[in-house]
């Protein structure tokens, strides 16, 4: 898996934005055909599911196996008296979970991300539990990004896909929030490559710029570029030159960077140059925050040599 970018253009703004303020994305992982599912919605939204069996469990000595978010798989093993009551189940899994929480509902067992957007996902890879639980391997849901808003100043939109694959298909649609109506669908598309590593290994990096008055800094470039320390992540050498970014109407501007990465930072138009190890945990980083605590690369450093103790 890894980031894909779909670019959805508005064929006829005046007439959409007359009607319309969001955009839906809809996603098939069976290409063209489908079926197609929602990966947008009002309000971003974690990877969840539920079991399908109820309590009293009988799970002492048995394993859950799961993935969440793309990390490494974890194993939960219930080492209970039984039958099991769901709060005791749920107390097992919280205990040895990383990165999601279990609840009950209905006396099922819900697994839920910590994370939302589709970079969100649970899935259940194995275990001796699955039958008593009522989990099945391949189980497995994606987290829901929010709608794209409309702007009548824009006509073509970015989507990234954070769990996207060559073979994946996209449809489009228009809606509108505060009456619930939607458009036709778009025809099927495909989406660009935008990052090879998994969601997993980068961090949603921003920065915001304004002037002294207060008003944006709009359409300034920022550069991030590799300081070239060796590092090998997901298997692959990070070899790549720069990251460029470009501040949008409201001095807004934001990528995804390789986290640990060592990076040097330059805003145009300014003598800021600083450089910057892009944080290894979070789910963002806000680099403009960053570069006002970063030593300036330019700037000659003086070691602090304590004084010679005086001998005489």
């Amino acid at each position: 898996m890894g980031i894909f970018k779909l670019t959805i253009t508005v064929p006829d703004p005046d007439t959409v934005y007359d009607v319309f303020d969001r955009i839906e994305v809809h996603r098939s992982e069976n290409g063209e055909p489908g079926p197609y599912f929602a990966i947008t919605a009002d309000v971003a939204a974690a990877a969840t599911l539920l079991s399908a069996n109820p309590a009293p469990f009988t799970l002492n000595g048995t394993t859950l196996k799961l993935i969440v978010d793309e990390g490494v798989e974890q194993t939960i093993t219930f080492s209970t008296t039984d039958p099991t009551s769901i709060d005791d189940a749920v107390i097992v899994v919280n205990a040895q979970a990383a990165g999601f929480v279990a609840s009950e509902e209905s006396g099922q067992m819900r697994l839920t991300s910590l994370t939302d957007g589709t970079s969100s996902v649970v899935e259940i890879t194995g275990g001796t539990a699955l039958g008593e639980l009522g989990f099945s391997v391949a189980d497995r849901d994606t987290g829901e990004d929010t709608h794209i808003p409309l702007s009548p100043l824009q006509e073509e939109y970015e989507y990234l896909d954070r769990t996207g694959e060559t073979t994946y298909a996209y449809k489009t649609r228009y809606y509108a929030s505060a009456t619930g109506q939607y458009s036709s669908f778009s025809e099927p598309a495909l989406a660009e490559v935008s990052a090879v590593l998994p969601a997993a290994s980068l961090i949603l990096t921003t920065i915001d710029l304004a002037g002294l008055d207060g008003a944006p800094v709009a359409e300034r470039m920022v550069v991030v570029y590799n300081k070239y320390v060796p590092q090998v992540e997901d298997g692959y050498v990070l070899a790549g030159k720069e990251v460029r970014m470009l501040t949008d109407a409201v001095g807004h501007a934001e990528t995804y960077l390789v986290r640990g990465s060592q990076v040097s930072v330059a805003i145009a138009g300014t003598n800021i140059v600083r450089d910057v190890e892009v944080p290894t945990v979070g789910t963002s980083f806000d680099l403009g925050a960053a570069l006002a605590t970063a030593d300036d690369v330019f700037q000659i450093h003086t070691p602090d040599i304590p004084a010679a103790v005086r001998r005489s």
